[in-house]
């Protein structure tokens, strides 16, 4: 039997992967995963050797919060590597701890695929060639992703995007009028993301604070349980009943539109067909360090992935480290996506572009590449 161990630090990661494992399973039976994961992984009968929610941070001051459970989460899947030994190491997404992991399983000889690549198109891109050292093969979700790794690899292929084959978000979607709840409020999976985001998108909500039912037909969707509790320990008792679960993707779907951090979840909404405004706030120290070196003018995938160039052609507004005035005009923006039908249309029609762009099977394509190394 064949052992595969998996790392993925994000719950969009974590489903992923666990798509992945279903089809390398219809593809060999014999096979036993391990995981640095959350809980689709776990619902997979995956062994989790650790819950990766505890060390999931965005930032660079942020990290140091957490830097003595990322160290010890660094050592845990560290020994397991030199205990267990496996046939093949998958990572997904969670850059900097992972690329950690791949340089210490070379160093075992251990074959390391990279699934849902490092997005060093956004920075440091003379990094390329030390990734490419430590990997064996690169599993990219996008186009333009082949391309810019092509120029220094052979070891990587187009895999599709795993939100292609996933019929909750790619199927049919209710008409705008139609749709119950006025916004959707994604505040992010991490509780750095939440803490900083969650008041700004709640500031920039219009409601009448007469009403007793102002926030009626606007819902607030958590990425774990962990984050759940975050949120619900930063807003007050009476807006509890409007979280949803967000992998809840019938409920997301009845969202008119919505107020995001970045992440995947900007193409998810995207493909669903959901207008949206994105709002992310980093600590000044983390913001002045990236602002430094990432190169690109968007941090939205959805206003990455039309275009000739990374960002010439965006889709949707993006408020980084918003400042009071800002929110006035968020304010303004989803009025306009409101009232504007032509400019909720435009938005839209761009939308579709993405859905015809993106190719489904990424799950199958990985898991034959991912067989290839343990045969």
């Amino acid at each position: 039997m064949k052992s595969i161990f998996l790392i993925t630090g994000e719950p969009s990661g974590d489903t992923h992967a666990s798509e992945y494992v279903k089809k390398h399973l219809e593809l060999n039976k014999n096979i036993r995963f391990s995981a640095i994961g959350q809980r689709y992984l776990k619902n997979e009968k995956v062994n989790l050797i650790l819950n990766s929610e505890e060390i999931s941070v965005v930032g660079i001051v942020e990290v140091l919060y957490k830097y003595r459970m990322i160290n010890k989460a660094l050592k845990i899947a560290k020994k397991y590597l030199i205990d267990e030994k496996p046939d093949l190491v998958i990572l997904v997404d969670y850059v900097e701890f992972n690329l950690k992991i791949a340089k210490y399983a070379k160093s075992l000889d251990i074959p390391v695929i990279f699934y849902i690549a490092p997005q060093v198109w956004a920075w440091r891109e003379n990094r390329i060639k030390k990734i490419i050292k430590t990997v064996d093969h690169l599993a990219v979700v996008f186009p333009f992703e082949s391309e810019i790794f092509k120029k220094f690899t052979d070891n990587v292929t187009y895999v599709g995007h795993p939100l292609a084959d996933n019929q909750s978000i790619m199927g049919l979607n209710v008409s705008y009028e139609e749709r119950k709840y006025d916004v959707g409020i994604f505040p992010g999976s991490r509780e750095s993301e939440i803490k900083n985001n969650i008041y700004v998108m709640l500031d920039a909500i219009k409601t009448d604070a007469k009403s007793e039912n102002s926030y009626e037909k606007i819902r607030i969707f958590y990425a774990n349980e962990s984050a759940k509790e975050v949120i619900k320990k930063m807003i007050p008792d009476k807006f509890h009943n409007l979280l949803i679960d967000g992998n809840n993707k019938d409920e997301i779907r009845q969202c008119r539109k919505a107020i995001t951090a970045s992440g995947t979840i900007t193409l998810e909404l995207a493909l669903m067909m959901i207008p949206m405004v994105i709002v992310y706030k980093l600590s000044s120290i983390t913001y002045f360090i990236m602002k430094k070196l990432v190169k690109l003018k968007f941090i939205g995938l959805v206003n990455l992935i039309l275009g000739r160039s990374l960002g010439d052609s965006p889709i949707v507004k993006e408020y980084i480290q918003p400042s009071y005035h800002d929110i006035i005009e968020i304010m303004v923006e989803l009025q306009k996506i409101d009232n504007d039908e032509s400019y909720r249309l435009e938005m839209m029609e761009k939308y579709q572009k993405i859905r015809e762009i993106l190719k489904p099977g990424a799950a199958k394509n990985l898991a034959n590449i991912a067989e290839s190394y343990i045969k």
